[in-house]
């Protein structure tokens, strides 16, 4: 990896390495410092700017797991193989005591636990996209399609573009009891007429829909929370920022 690094600064400049910096900096930390014998959880994923046509609102989904919390559409990333790179990485899967748990649904999620030293061959593997899910389609379809949110026939093929990547380097969680690299892939939805005229028709109807979706103002993302009549009537997570370009 540092032979990666250097090559870029020696092939494409300063600007370019500056903009890896920080993956330098992760270099030094998990190959040398103090996070190379521990455990470090990986949760990489893609998240959904879906913004109502001419306002500045958005639609926004209820998290499966977290009680009354409102988010992006999205979810992680699947993998497809490369079994035999994750075990010599110490690839150890979520569990409920460090993590989410793995079921059914979230088998091969790229929710996983590796050795510290080995962080930087989970980033550049994953910046290759083998062996990976790459589409963005797959959440898109089970959280609002699958859900009768939006109308099947009209949201039947989707348009995105990649519009960011904000990722955490060895963030400590409270709640998972570990160090954690979190990785998002913003991607905003590119709606046609059609699409348009049915997201503004959803705006138009039931703002708040408990437990199914909620639009909700830029403010609110800011604010991560939302309000009717001075009460707050759900939280917002923290990543949904991203979305919005704040962090």
């Amino acid at each position: 990896m540092i032979e990666f690094l250097l090559k870029l600064f020696l092939t494409k400049g300063v600007p370019t390495f500056w903009k890896n910096r920080k993956t330098l900096k992760l270099y030094f930390q998990t190959r040398f410092g103090k996070y190379r014998k521990q455990k470090i959880r990986f949760s990489i994923s893609y998240l959904y700017r879906i913004r109502i046509p001419h306002s500045n609102k958005y639609l926004l989904v209820f998290n499966r797991r977290i009680e009354n919390q409102l988010q992006p559409v999205g979810g992680v990333y699947k993998r497809y193989g490369a079994d035999h790179l994750f075990e010599s990485w110490g690839h150890m899967p979520d569990c409920p005591t460090r993590g989410v748990g793995v079921d059914r649904t979230s088998d091969g999620d790229l929710r996983f636990c590796v050795d510290g030293k080995h962080v930087i061959n989970v980033v550049k593997w994953f910046e290759e996209g083998m062996e990976r899910e790459t589409s963005a389609n797959r959440e898109f379809i089970e959280e609002l399609v699958d859900t009768a949110i939006l109308d099947r026939e009209i949201f039947r093929k989707i348009k995105y573009k990649q519009i960011g990547r904000y990722s955490k380097h060895l963030k400590w969680s409270d709640h998972h009891k570990c160090y954690e690299v979190l990785i998002y892939d913003i991607v905003e939805l590119l709606p046609t007429p059609d699409q348009e005229t049915a997201l503004i028709e959803l705006a138009e109807g039931e703002k708040f829909v408990p437990g199914r979706y909620a639009i909700v103002e830029s403010s609110d993302i800011e604010q991560l929370r939302l309000m009717k009549d001075g009460q707050q009537i759900a939280r917002i997570g923290e990543h949904t920022k991203y979305t919005i370009n704040q962090k």
